[in-house]
């Protein structure tokens, strides 16, 4: 109840937003909920039936976390196919196409095969990003976007609450294979409900255009940038430390069960629908990178209760925090990224950011594997603290570098007195 009265709110006239805004909104919140209802059911579950079902190893879990970052080195290029066109047609169909491969679930009797369809439609997810971003651009002015996004992302998270105890107990007693499948078909509703959205045309008439060498020329004359990119890219290497490691732990060290799993993805629904509510506020009214700061501090929680865990029922802690770091990644993250590169450079920027997520989600995973292999599930987690923690302090280093900046170019000169003379 708390997500669709906040909805309501944001909707509403009190939401603050222009009717234009409202209007896409709306689409926007459809598209999300049937999308909700197809992640809800896959993603929390996908990683517990490849070890316990098809029981994949610390290796397979590994590749698949490295073959889906893998894809991300191509961003720059499916950024630059998208170069002076519209974004939309870019963002709907391979979302549609990758969720059309959970189709052939019922087929599949091997962990390879459901490594293959995962890693498949992590590849078309990177098609899809730069379009994405280059979308929400156009739709939602910088002053309501923060809100706009957290109404969208709130409805999303409702929904994954109403379903995740449910589907949980449903997985208990009802074969994958045919749940899946099902839940494919509310997957690709959202892609066609998304081609829905009025995207305004690009104000300069051509689309953004994207070419290799200013794409990272861009990075090279941007100090502020490369110095946020630096922390993001030292914090985001913890999570894909961590991604290979969470199955193990459930299944061989925490003996949970998808009930557990149901559970937890619905505390963490709760928790992503207060996480929405509150960044999207705090971006709207404070520099982006300011508010990043109480995201990575939050995410650094996670791997310290992962480490010390005893019981399943203690990671409720884990997902209230995972919960409020990915739902501040995906939106303070996405406001960084947009309010960096300004008006024509938002499909770069974000290419430039995949292309070093596809950099560190190849070798973080694999380093993962070999952890566990030689000292236990647990150590991985260790590290991620570690690691966690130099990025919070390379960002806190960042935002006082810029604030120094900020205050010499406010500063007058002296020469100022004499020259307005």
């Amino acid at each position: 109840m708390y997500g669709l009265n906040a909805l309501g709110k944001g909707l509403g006239p009190s939401g603050g937003f222009t009717r234009d805004v409202r209007a896409a909104v709306a689409i926007d919140v459809s598209a999300t909920v049937l999308f909700a209802v197809f992640a809800g059911v896959t993603g929390p579950f996908s990683g517990i039936i490849l070890r316990r079902e098809l029981g994949a190893s610390a290796m397979q879990l590994a590749i698949l976390a490295s073959a889906g970052a893998a894809f991300n080195l191509f961003s720059l290029l499916w950024a630059r196919a998208m170069d002076g066109r519209a974004p939309l047609p870019y963002a709907v169909w391979p979302g549609f196409i990758a969720r059309s491969l959970f189709l052939l679930v019922p087929l599949i009797h091997s962990a390879w095969g459901f490594v293959g369809v995962l890693a498949a439609a992590s590849f078309l997810g990177t098609i899809a990003e730069p379009a994405n971003a280059a979308v929400l651009r156009r739709l939602y002015p910088r002053e309501q976007r923060g809100r706009a996004l957290a109404t969208v992302r709130m409805a999303g998270g409702a929904v994954v609450i109403a379903l995740a105890v449910g589907v949980g107990k449903l997985l208990a007693v009802v074969d994958y294979r045919i749940v899946f499948p099902i839940a494919a078909l509310f997957g690709m509703g959202a892609s066609l409900r998304q081609r829905q959205m009025p995207v305004p045309d690009d104000p300069g008439g051509a689309g953004e255009r994207v070419r290799f060498g200013e794409a990272w020329a861009s990075v090279r004359s941007d100090r502020a940038f490369r110095r946020l990119l630096a922390g993001h890219f030292v914090f985001g290497s913890a999570i894909w430390l961590m991604l290979p490691a969470t199955p193990l732990l459930l299944v061989d060290v925490l003996q949970a069960s998808t009930a557990h799993v149901g559970v937890l993805a619905a505390i963490g629904g709760a928790a992503c629908l207060v996480g929405n509510f509150c960044w999207g506020r705090l971006v709207d009214g404070r520099p982006s990178p300011r508010v990043l700061r109480f995201v990575y501090l939050i995410g650094s929680i996670s791997p310290v209760v992962y480490f010390l865990a005893e019981h399943p029922w203690l990671l409720a802690i884990t997902a209230v925090t995972e919960a409020l770091m990915t739902s501040g990644l995906d939106l303070v993250w996405t406001m960084c990224l947009m309010d960096a590169a300004g008006p024509g450079r938002t499909a770069q920027y974000v290419a430039i950011n995949a292309t070093l997520a596809g950099v560190r989600g190849i070798v973080c995973p694999l380093l993962s594997a070999a952890i566990i292999q030689s000292f236990g599930v647990r150590w991985v987690y260790a590290l991620a603290a570690l690691v966690m923690l130099s990025a919070l302090i390379i960002l806190t280093q960042a935002l006082r570098k810029s604030e120094k900046a900020e205050t010499r170019a406010a500063s007058p000169s002296p020469l100022t007195p004499a020259l307005s003379l």
